[in-house]
């Protein structure tokens, strides 16, 4: 709906107009009317109608003024004329100031509405140009951006066939003009920034070259995972360890900006200088050499040059570690798994760089060892069905990351196996008591106090376990197997009502009756009658 304004100084004339666009079926609707040019400029100001009609002979501020003031604001509307002067000089001025059309008083309803009718066309088709330029723009930055994102990844990942020249840098926006370049990998905590998404990883670019780093060193990225963006330096100057030193003081001020305002913080690892683009694939293994590694969240930036520890563990004793993992997820014991994957975590630390990439390979046997054991213990854990998406994110995963992957995948694992242990520790406990009430119906004393004793455990939790169990109560299932076995006796057997009583547990004849026919609905005389009348015996 495009927005109209109306002008003019007769009510009558204003209200006609009014009503006559109101009754029109044109898309617009009316947001304002003003009785002079001042009154309708300030209006103007505030609402920003598409269209204005306007009459021209008005007090304090006519027509041809009003027109002249809203174009000197610079607001953006389509004007229209209404006079009932039929003189040269005002549709001259009037079409020296951009009215779209001339309407003499009186005009009729189909006229006023043909005015409107052709600036609402040209509205629409301002509109429609208006969205193809900025589809086209779009278009053109996706393209660019497109082209960017390729080169980096194409620089990182030493494929020479897509690395541009410095003019096709320049047309994808990346100014690789220097001495010095370096490569890197950076980590957020929080989810204030997804590096998988174009938008994520440029906000946060945008973010470090305000100001963090000297005007001589550009920055660009391209993201890899959801909070780990590879990044590259490039810029001037006749030392690289000044170059070095500058970005690393601008990560740890971006680090300190991210703490006080977003408490997030950040991590780097940085790889080797080198003085052309084509070193900075180099660049870029080494770090992702050193990104694999870190274990300590704690510091902001680490140095490829720092990582030249030599391997001091072998391979047995990782597998080693690895075996007491199992084992412990095998039990259902958390807290010996945690301790023995700490062990293994320092194992993989003491590594030297080059075998970083043997780190993520390994944690991932482990997941699938741990997954092997506890399907070989006939145990149904939903966590090893997870392990899939857990070995696609080992792959860029720091050593730091590594170690909170395999911790909560341990203690999932560990918690149902103890889960299952226990359920299984019950059923057995279960059937039990169930043997132990089976073989001692004649015994009086037993009842639940009497179960209790005999298995070492407190009534409240025989009788939960069993309720939880069976769905019956133990005195009532002690109960039923007595008159059961009552009921077989009497069929099977020529004892008298005393005698079966007393096998039943029950020396109270009386008793014993009471709860016969509470259970078969007849008393232990008449059951035993039916019995010989129809010849059971």
């Amino acid at each position: 709906m495009y927005r109209v304004m109306v002008v003019d100084d007769e009510v009558y004339v204003r209200d006609l107009l009014v009503k006559n666009l109101s009754k029109s079926g044109l898309e617009i609707e009316i947001v304002a009317v003003a009785s002079d040019g001042r009154e309708a400029l300030e209006q103007a100001f505030v609402l920003k109608p598409d269209i204005v009609l306007t009459d021209i002979a008005m007090s304090f501020m006519n027509g041809l003024e009003l027109i002249a003031e809203l174009q000197k604001a610079g607001l953006q509307c389509k004007t229209a004329v209404i006079s009932g002067y039929d003189e040269f000089d005002y549709a001259r001025r009037a079409i020296s100031l951009g009215v779209r059309d001339y309407l003499l008083k009186p005009f009729l309803p189909r006229e006023l509405e043909s005015v409107v009718r052709k600036i609402i066309q040209e509205l629409d088709g301002q509109k429609a140009l208006q969205q193809n330029l900025c589809l086209l723009k779009e278009q053109a930055s996706s393209r660019a951006a497109l082209a960017r994102e390729k080169m980096l990844r194409d620089l990182l990942e030493g494929r020479r066939e897509g690395v541009g020249r410095e003019e096709e840098f320049l047309e994808a926006g990346l100014d690789l003009a220097g001495n010095w370049f370096l490569a890197g990998l950076i980590k957020t905590s929080g989810n204030l920034w997804d590096f998988r998404s174009r938008k994520g990883a440029e906000e946060f670019l945008i973010l470090a070259g305000n100001g963090y780093f000297s005007e001589d060193i550009h920055i660009y990225g391209v993201g890899f995972e959801e909070n780990l963006l590879a990044v590259i330096w490039c810029g001037t100057g006749r030392q690289g360890a000044v170059f070095m030193s500058r970005i690393q003081e601008g990560l740890d001020r971006i680090n300190k900006s991210l703490k006080k305002y977003y408490d997030i913080r950040l991590n780097c690892a940085l790889g080797g200088l080198c003085d052309s683009p084509e070193g900075l694939e180099k660049s870029y293994r080494e770090a992702m050499a050193t990104w694999k590694k870190n274990l300590d969240d704690d510091r902001t930036v680490i140095l490829y040059d720092e990582e030249k520890k030599q391997d001091e563990l072998n391979n047995g004793q990782i597998r080693e570690w690895k075996d007491q993992i199992c084992f412990s997820v095998r039990t259902g014991n958390a807290e010996e798994a945690l301790g023995h994957l700490e062990m293994l975590m320092k194992c993989y630390a003491s590594l030297s760089s080059s075998r970083s990439d043997y780190i993520g390979v390994s944690a991932g046997e482990l997941i699938y060892a741990i997954e092997n054991t506890v399907n070989s213990d006939g145990y149904d854990i939903e966590e090893v069905r997870t392990r899939d998406r857990i070995q696609e994110r080992l792959r860029y995963s720091s050593l730091s990351d590594i170690r909170g992957l395999l911790q909560q995948y341990i203690e999932n694992c560990c918690q149902q196996v103890s889960k299952q242990l226990k359920e299984n520790k019950t059923e057995s406990l279960v059937k039990q008591i169930k043997m132990l009430i089976d073989n001692n119906l004649k015994n009086e004393e037993a009842d639940l106090e009497w179960v209790a004793l005999q298995m070492h455990f407190s009534i409240s939790y025989v009788r939960q376990i069993f309720k939880q169990q069976t769905g019956e109560a133990l005195g009532e299932y002690l109960i039923r197997k007595r008159m059961e076995k009552a009921g077989k006796l009497l069929q099977k057997t020529g004892l008298n009502i005393q005698e079966v009583a007393e096998e039943c547990g029950y020396s109270d004849q009386r008793y014993f009756a009471r709860s016969f026919k509470k259970f078969y609905g007849c008393t232990p005389t008449q059951f035993k009658k039916a019995v010989e009348k129809e010849g059971l015996y």
